[in-house]
């Protein structure tokens, strides 16, 4: 099988050391690293995004399938002032199958 990885990979312990309106932007960078998209959505509101794409695909050539398994994990982070007051994880699995007839 060949593997593609996109983004920052974080575990779910990670994600369990964030408490709003505890952690700051230098405790995030410290647990995650950089993030993926940062916006400003305020004078003093920003939103930071971490993302991660994985997956696996395999292919028979004697039945001309294809088969992929992709993960995406998301965790939305909203900063105050430079501190965490919400955060939403997101974490999806596909499975696609497809054959050329």
């Amino acid at each position: 099988p060949k593997y593609a990885d996109y983004g920052t990979k974080f575990t779910e312990e990670q994600v369990s050391q964030i408490e709003k309106k505890v952690t700051t932007k230098n405790d995030l960078i410290r647990i995650f690293g950089e993030p993926s998209i940062k916006t400003v959505i305020s004078e003093t509101g920003e939103k930071w995004v971490y993302s991660y794409t994985g997956g696996s695909a395999s292919s028979q050539a004697f039945t001309m399938k294809t088969t992929s398994d992709i993960t995406t994990h998301t965790i939305d982070i909203l900063l105050e002032n430079g501190v965490v007051v919400n955060f939403a994880e997101t974490k999806n699995k596909q499975n696609m199958n497809m054959s050329v007839e």
